[in-house]
């Protein structure tokens, strides 16, 4: 059974955009806020819905994924516990641009955007903030979309593999854990490859002692080897 949903006063303390405000004001906040524990395999929103809400991610993963027109899957990111997402959303009547499936059990915090377009109005430096993140995050697509053409699959794969580390890494005496679990098909769609492709270059890679991959956990032994391969060509 998925425990109660956290208090809504407790939770803008934890949200970054928020958590400066006046108490007054986060007592008139609290209205705008829906806090909804979700089970893994949730779809929180699909691409090319409406988007009316921006999440909070309280607890959990979210796999944040796109369509090609051909109809492979691209993983843009993973967000983790204190991430924001579906910032895109705000200031425009628009559509998701990506679809947001939990990979665990959390919980989400909703926000809509009127409510918090209200918001921003009284507090522009809330509004800096977002627009900071967003284009944070277009630099992170557009350096995808950088490695594949430019590095070809297999320096995108271990651009992939760096980011991830540096989000999800963690230093141990083997090297560093990437604490998530992927299976090959996964990181094929963070760089839109074939499975067989990102199967042959993972064998590679852990033939040359840069990484080990055991029932989905990826360790990096050699990181700084690991970024010479982001100029090997296919």
């Amino acid at each position: 059974m998925i425990p109660s949903p956290s208090p809504t006063k407790e939770i803008i303390n934890l949200i970054p955009l928020l958590a400066e405000l006046s108490d007054q004001n986060k007592e008139l906040l609290q209205n705008a806020l829906t806090v909804k524990q979700v089970r893994k395999g949730t779809i929180l929103f699909i691409e090319n819905d409406p988007a009316d809400a921006i999440y909070f991610l309280r607890e959990g993963k979210v796999r944040l994924s796109k369509s090609t027109p051909d109809g492979k899957e691209i993983i843009l990111n993973i967000r983790k516990p204190g991430d924001l997402f579906a910032e895109a959303a705000l200031f425009r009547k628009t559509t998701y641009p990506a679809t947001a499936e939990m990979l665990e059990d959390g919980e989400v915090v909703m926000i809509r955007n009127e409510d918090l377009e209200k918001i921003i109005h009284r507090y522009p430096e809330i509004g800096i903030s977002v627009i900071q993140i967003m284009g944070q995050r277009l630099h992170v697509a557009q350096t995808i979309l950088r490695d594949v053409a430019l590095y070809g699959k297999f320096g995108a794969l271990a651009s992939a593999l760096i980011r991830l580390a540096e989000d999800y890494g963690m230093q141990t005496k083997d090297g560093i854990k990437i604490q998530l679990s992927l299976t090959h098909q996964e990181l094929a769609n963070f760089i839109g490859a074939a499975r067989e492709n990102v199967n042959r270059m993972m064998s590679q890679l852990e033939k040359n002692g840069i990484l080990t991959m055991k029932r989905g956990k990826i360790c990096i032994k050699n990181l700084e080897e690991l970024k010479s391969y982001i100029n090997t060509k296919d």
